[in-house]
């Protein structure tokens, strides 16, 4: 029974707005206790795949406060194996050791959502599927669609050509492309390779890139191995400023891997184009000048590149030179015709590469998720190597 003497607005006496008041100060404060603890323990980046191999796996991730991240992980979703950081960091790198090869891993980081990869092919595995794409830079909304494409194709590992972002020491630009990225880059191993838009040693800006991403070797360009194929990534990003073409360390270190090669497949991949339809330029010139020699020297089956913003597969002298930059940037128009232009598109796309065996079945994907091109390839069909 309510009090006689209580008034009309009162509950006991006490006025309802204060109890209001109280209550919305009491649920602020937890919320604030909430985000706050979620803000320590949530990736602010990632996670994300690094340096896949048949029998380990880089799990990476940023978080907005410093914290002792943590993977758990196992072949089913039950997880069942744990690995920790020894120091508190913002920026988290764990190695999964331990895993078998090609095969389907199931993880999570710090207790969060649980993901899945599959681990690296071992040199016995002949059958896998990766995707390439390039350039996304500023076109955020085309590259959600790119990702979505990619996401359905289910590849193994994706490969960047370059121009990841449109400026290579905007935090803001790197966030943007993880958040868009995410779905791909917490399934599948990613390598990327540097973009004139990543600004390496540039006089102007002092790139994020190495201290996001964990390749292998010296990371500017690196290799690796995937089953029954060898891939070679090159800096070739037009830097440091008026340098736009291999230097002489990296020729040298390139020879080597090229001549040191025993894998059916052998594939290259890095930034600016060597053979296009959308205009000659002198970095063209003298990237093809410095490379295309040693490709044909040692039989390189397919160079995949960037920058010019579109799709095109030009064949010369037995290699395939797939340009492979539709990922979000302005598309770039098509002008005189390359010779040995085989397919050549003004869409923005990614490529899917399908091995099996000595046989390659090659795609590129429109945004729709519309085949624009389709090709066939054979391992070392050409018979150049050595």
């Amino acid at each position: 029974m309510v009090p006689k003497n209580a008034k009309r607005g009162h509950f006991f006496g006490t006025p309802l707005r204060l109890y209001a008041t109280l209550l919305l100060l009491c649920s602020l404060t937890a919320l604030l206790l909430y985000l706050f603890v979620l803000g320590i323990r949530s990736p602010q980046r990632g996670p994300y795949l690094q340096s896949v191999a048949p029998d380990s796996v880089w799990v990476v991730w940023d978080t907005t406060a410093v914290s002792h991240g943590q993977v758990e992980f196992g072949t089913t979703r039950a997880l069942g194996q744990t690995v920790h950081e020894r120091r508190e960091t913002r920026h988290h790198e764990l190695q999964l050791p331990g895993v078998q090869p090609y095969t389907v891993y199931y993880y999570r980081v710090d207790g969060g959502r649980i993901a899945s990869f599959r681990s690296a092919a071992a040199s016995d595995q002949t059958t896998f599927r990766f995707a390439i794409y390039g350039d996304s830079r500023e076109g955020a909304w085309t590259h959600r669609m790119i990702v979505s494409q990619i996401l359905k194709a289910r590849p193994d590992f994706v490969i960047h050509t370059g121009d990841l972002v449109e400026f290579g020491d905007c935090e803001v630009c790197w966030d943007e492309f993880f958040r868009i990225a995410a779905p791909v880059l917490r399934s599948s191993p990613f390598y990327p390779t540097l973009g004139n838009h990543e600004d390496d040693q540039s006089p102007f800006a002092e790139t994020a890139y190495f201290d996001i991403f964990h390749l292998p070797g010296i990371e500017r360009w690196y290799a690796f191995d995937y089953g029954n194929a060898h891939f070679i990534s090159l800096k070739a990003d037009g830097y440091p400023a008026n340098v736009y073409y291999p230097v002489q360390e990296q020729m040298d270190w390139l020879e080597q891997e090229l001549a040191n090669n025993d894998k059916p497949w052998l594939f290259v991949y890095f930034h600016l184009s060597v053979f296009t339809s959308t205009g000659e330029e002198f970095l063209e010139t003298g990237l093809r000048q410095r490379l295309v020699p040693l490709f044909e020297r040692y039989g390189v089956d397919a160079v995949f590149m960037g920058h010019k913003h579109g799709y095109e597969r030009v064949v010369v002298n037995g290699i395939t030179y797939i340009t492979t930059a539709g990922g979000g940037a302005t598309l770039y128009d098509l002008q005189q015709p390359e010779t040995g232009s085989q397919a050549a598109a003004r869409a923005y796309h990614f490529t899917l590469i399908d091995i099996s065996g000595d046989r390659l079945h090659g795609q590129a994907v429109d945004r729709f998720g519309k085949v624009i091109d389709a090709f066939e390839l054979n391992a070392g069909q050409w018979g150049l190597r050595p």
